[in-house]
């Protein structure tokens, strides 16, 4: 088997904020996207992006959620029940693993660098 074939991508759903690690071959990774926009008429889980790097799902699984807290806040009241469950069931990713300092560490172990300790998390 040739290991430069090998490799795993990170999956990110539609508004959601988690990232699900997808072993997998290299030349799938190309074929496997699917992105559809915030809003489309599909169901959540069968809308994804697929992302070779950790770093760039977390970024992306970031910047969805936040469109999305957006989208809902924009809504008025009839998305206020919604909005508050979102935040409730997206708590700790949106608090703690998705924070800056989080997001530019992984970068910098992708790179081969150092962790450092940023300080700038209230830039979320």
């Amino acid at each position: 088997m040739n290991n430069s074939l090998c490799t795993q991508y990170f999956r990110v759903y539609q508004n959601e904020t988690s990232i699900t690690e997808v072993p997998g071959n290299a030349s799938q990774l190309s074929h496997s996207d699917t992105l559809i926009k915030v809003g489309s008429s599909l169901p959540d889980n069968n809308n994804w992006k697929d992302y070779s790097l950790r770093s760039e799902a977390m970024e992306m699984a970031k910047a969805g959620a936040l469109a999305y807290i957006d989208e809902l806040i924009g809504q008025g009241e009839s998305g206020l029940g919604t909005l508050l469950q979102y935040r409730m069931d997206h708590y700790e990713d949106l608090n703690i693993n998705l924070i800056y300092s989080n997001i530019e560490n992984v970068k910098r172990t992708e790179e081969g660098l150092p962790i450092v300790n940023i300080t700038s998390d209230h830039l979320v």
